[in-house]
């Protein structure tokens, strides 16, 4: 799909202008809690999820 190196290193910069986004930094330290550490802050993952992400995010 993307074989030049001019279409790499377009994909390479979307993906890292993506991470670099506050929800996406948030969605990264979540991810690095364990769900131990989550219900002892009395929070669960589903619900930072939907704090992070706001409108964006729906099951």
């Amino acid at each position: 799909m993307f074989t030049s190196p001019k279409s790499v290193a377009l994909w390479n910069r979307l993906v890292a202008l993506s991470e670099s986004r506050p929800q996406a930094q948030a969605l990264l330290r979540l991810g690095g809690l364990s769900d131990e550490d989550l219900a002892s802050r009395g929070l669960t993952r589903e619900g930072e999820v939907h704090r992070v992400m706001g409108a964006r995010f729906y099951i």
